[in-house]
């Protein structure tokens, strides 16, 4: 799907997101609306959490009950079906909430993009649980999109170069994930984000924009691709659009506040 698709095509798309609220808008749900609205496609938001945060630390996680995550999103499914439709994760708090999540995505066929936010921009913690809940619902996503620090968590040791990223996506998928992006936005030097899937491994590059780095850019990037998969490009083609429209977002990001929001 190209951005110069009509209106009326790009209307059709759904794409349930479903995360932590940051009541900054600056990442979270409220990110991923904002994203999928610039897109040109209708958002269902399913909550997990509510998040006390900034920039600078988070205060309080308040955890949504797992059997409400799992209520409204197999509902939110049931309306939506699969065709034209995607489901984005992000944030799931606890582990009972990943697990309601699984649960409820059944046997929904569509594209699902999760990227398994454990810790905020700020460094405070969002996920409070154990490691086999997020690898089974990261063995049911389409594609997951971790960061250099999530990668290591999944993993349990250090990911910090464009080499040990390579190796991690390869570690993951032999973990059972079908598709992984670990995304190099922390590398030195160039972005290098490597895709490692069914159709083998590719690396996407984009130069570093000047200045502080927008919030919630993982959260815009998943969306985006999650987009791009319900209108029906490739793996490879909805990383490389994701990616190309992130970055043109990223250098015009604009201030907010004491932050920069795409």
């Amino acid at each position: 799907m190209d951005l110069h698709h009509s209106t009326s095509e790009l209307s059709r798309l759904s794409v349930v997101l479903v995360g932590g609220v940051d009541p900054g808008t600056g990442a979270g749900v409220t990110r991923d609306l904002l994203v999928a609205s610039r897109l040109g496609v209708s958002g269902i938001v399913i909550g997990t959490a509510w998040t006390d945060q900034d920039s600078t630390l988070v205060r309080a996680v308040e955890p949504r009950l797992p059997e409400s995550v799992h209520t409204s999103l197999a509902a939110s499914l049931a309306k939506v079906g699969a065709q034209g439709a995607a489901v984005k994760i992000g944030m799931v708090a606890t582990a009972s909430i990943a697990r309601a999540i699984l649960s409820a995505l059944g046997t929904f066929a569509g594209p699902v993009i999760y990227d398994p936010v454990l810790r905020a921009s700020s460094g405070g913690p969002l996920y409070d649980g154990d490691r086999e809940a997020i690898l089974a619902l990261a063995r049911r996503s389409t594609l997951v999109t971790p960061n250099l620090g999530e990668a290591a968590w999944l993993l349990g040791r250090p990911v910090r170069t464009e080499s040990d990223a390579r190796a991690a996506a390869r570690e993951l998928c032999e973990l059972g994930l079908v598709s992984v992006l670990v995304k190099g936005g922390h590398l030195e030097g160039a972005a290098t984000d490597v895709l490692l899937s069914p159709a083998g491994e590719r690396l996407f590059s984009s130069p570093r924009v000047a200045g502080p780095s927008p919030r919630g850019t993982g959260c815009a990037l998943a969306t985006a691709i999650a987009v791009k998969l319900a209108g029906g490009e490739t793996l490879e083609q909805a990383v490389a659009s994701a990616k190309a429209w992130l970055t043109e977002h990223i250098k015009n990001a604009r201030v907010v506040g004491d932050e920069r929001h795409l």
